[in-house]
């Protein structure tokens, strides 16, 4: 028999705390003596040395500890497993498991299947939804704890059980529960039903669970996207709060794409439009006008362009025209030699835009009158369809207007069941041609300056990454 440990002095005694302080951090401690020493009942089975002992053991090592102070020992390993990582956890896989039954079934010692938790493995998952089943009898009353266990097992098919479990009306501690589990097993979950679980629960009456939920997303690789969706939302104030942190510190500086004027001047309305977004993003935000050369980040935006990790460039075009194809390529390559480029599509492809148009139409129907879109001709087989789609989606007609045209519309009836609805932001050649012209169908003002067309713009800007 090897030779047993050197008595251990009394409990409280310094000396003791320095022997087991040695054996437990000493790479070449071994740990069989001290065993011995309990099997000879030389050594009581004192807490301080078997949480020593529990870390320091083999596979072996840990059935012998089982054998001889089961309970005390399961109390040791409910100290230290908590703070252990895996590999280290897996000496006590097996002996655990085996005196939680092979058959499945659960010992009576309800520590026992808490600590089974904190050791991955399939076969520990599957008892863990044994317990939680409610059609089953086990042994062990299920509690919160069980949850964030199965979500640290990290197997995909349990995220439903989990999502349930945080959604169920219930104790609110076992649904705060759930949703730790989902946030232990954050990275093996199917991403679209995450998303989908996560993005539901930030609705939920409890502030402190949808305001976890809220932090859950901002941790996905699109979470960011899903945020920005729910700033759109009501929201409880708390949670908001939370949200605009977590949005604030996902935006990135904007630069918006626009036609402009001669020369590269900046109309009104768009100049109105990029203040307040800045205000509201707490971000700066640059406008550069395609009629204006290419241009350099301005100080403000290069020092957030530097903070944040680079810029978004948001091109507020209507049409897909030259500028989108030809234009927009070059401005992003340009913009690309001050740092990381994100784009959004041009403004006339936006889905929640599209809709926006379709309600003017809806409008002017309202007043039993028909609208007509006016826009500047787009060649080309993609502006066709693009065109083609837009009158599908709205309901109104097209009618390709010049801006040098002298009498735009000219061959339509002036009938007052019209109303012409130039595509235009800001004001241009052809809203002024339009406002000049003594014989003419009523006008809609350019986009930018109907209150309910800027709202929208705003917010959809607003809410960017």
């Amino acid at each position: 028999m090897a030779s047993l440990a050197p008595p251990l002095p009394p409990l409280g005694e310094p000396e003791r705390w320095e022997m087991l302080q040695r054996l437990r951090r000493s790479p070449a401690a071994d740990p069989t003596p001290w065993i011995d020493a309990l099997a000879e009942g030389l050594e009581p089975a004192e807490a301080d040395l078997l949480m020593v002992l529990v870390r320091r053991v083999d596979e072996a090592g840990a059935r012998r500890l089982l054998a001889l102070a089961g309970a005390p020992v399961l109390a040791a390993l409910d100290q230290e497993l908590a703070v252990w990582d895996e590999p280290a956890r897996a000496a006590w896989l097996e002996p655990l498991l085996e005196i939680a039954g092979g058959d499945g079934a659960l010992a009576a010692d309800p520590a026992l299947l808490p600590l089974l938790g904190r050791c991955r493995d399939p076969r520990v998952a599957a008892r863990l939804r044994q317990a939680l089943d409610p059609a089953a009898e086990p042994a062990v009353p299920p509690t919160p704890l069980l949850l964030p266990l199965l979500g640290h097992q990290r197997q995909p098919g349990d995220l439903p059980l989990l999502l349930r479990e945080a959604r169920n009306p219930g104790p609110i501690a076992r649904r705060r529960a759930a949703l730790e589990g989902v946030a232990l097993g954050l990275g093996a979950w199917p991403p679209a039903a995450l998303r989908e679980g996560l993005v539901e629960l930030t609705l939920d009456l409890d502030p402190l669970l949808a305001g976890r939920a809220v932090d859950l997303l901002a941790r996905l690789p699109q979470g960011a996207d899903d945020l920005h969706r729910l700033s759109r939302r009501a929201l409880d104030p708390g949670v908001r709060q939370r949200l605009e942190r977590r949005l604030q510190a996902s935006r990135r500086p904007l630069v918006l794409v626009v036609h402009g004027r001669s020369g590269g001047a900046i109309p009104a309305e768009l100049q109105s439009l990029a203040d307040e977004l800045a205000e509201r993003r707490r971000m700066p935000v640059q406008l550069v006008a395609l009629s204006g050369g290419a241009q350099d980040p301005t100080p403000a935006v290069a020092a957030a362009l530097r903070a944040r990790g680079g810029v978004r460039l948001v091109p507020l075009l209507l049409l897909p025209g030259g500028h989108v194809r030809h234009d927009l390529p070059r401005i992003a390559a340009h913009w690309r030699r001050f740092g990381p480029l994100a784009r959004s599509p041009f403004l006339g492809a936006w889905p929640g835009w599209q809709q926006r148009l379709a309600a003017l139409v809806e409008e002017e129907a309202g007043r039993g009158r028909a609208l007509l879109w006016l826009n500047h001709p787009v060649s080309g087989e993609l502006g066709g369809r693009y065109l083609a789609h837009l009158v599908q989606r709205t309901g109104a007609a097209a009618l390709a207007t010049p801006y040098s045209a002298d009498l735009p519309g000219h061959e339509l009836p002036h009938s007052e069941g019209v109303v012409w609805q130039p595509l235009a932001l800001a004001a241009n050649r052809l809203t002024e041609a339009l406002m000049g012209r003594p014989e003419r169908p009523p006008l809609r003002p350019p986009l930018l300056r109907q209150k309910e067309v800027r709202a929208f713009l705003l917010e959809e800007l607003a809410a960017l990454p």
